[in-house]
């Protein structure tokens, strides 16, 4: 069995032998225009793109506004959507409607977007290249009403 000197000793050695080993990198050189070129490709491929849209509209009595396509350019990921808004008065009907091809659209029932008051909200995920929002005012007089939706990819 060592003894408490020998220890240190041991230990003594091995610090002061590690550090006469004269170690040294040179010089790295580093090629920024071929790593920038994979840092945007990587960028890129994480698909954590993020849109959001306003829109503020008065509609008609009786008349339907539909805002304009968001295209969320991949379709093989799935986006969370967020939307949330006003209104001068709950009696409208809001449906969010997919695509595929930015032509022919269906409404999504998954994603339930309730009018409770003025506030209208509603959340879910989509897994559809373009989306966009139909408002009709159930109402016998115009309607005033802004829209607030976010969309991110879940990966």
């Amino acid at each position: 069995m060592s003894t408490l000197a020998e220890k240190r000793k041991f230990i003594y050695e091995a610090r002061h032998t590690h550090n006469k080993t004269n170690v040294t990198l040179g010089n790295i050189d580093l090629n920024t225009d071929q790593l920038e070129t994979k840092l945007d490709s990587l960028i890129v491929n994480t698909n954590h793109n993020e849109y959001i849209n306003s829109t503020t509209a008065t509609i008609g009595a009786g008349a339907t506004t539909t805002t304009g396509a968001t295209d969320l350019q991949t379709s093989t990921s799935i986006h969370h959507l967020q939307i949330v808004g006003t209104t001068t008065n709950s009696n409208i009907d809001i449906k969010l409607k997919v695509s595929t091809d930015n032509v022919t659209y269906y409404e999504m029932p998954s994603i339930l977007l309730t009018t409770i008051g003025t506030v209208l909200s509603g959340c879910g995920d989509l897994n559809f290249r373009y989306y966009k929002i139909d408002i009709t005012n159930n109402h016998g007089s115009p309607v005033d009403v802004t829209i607030i939706d976010s969309v991110k990819n879940k990966n």
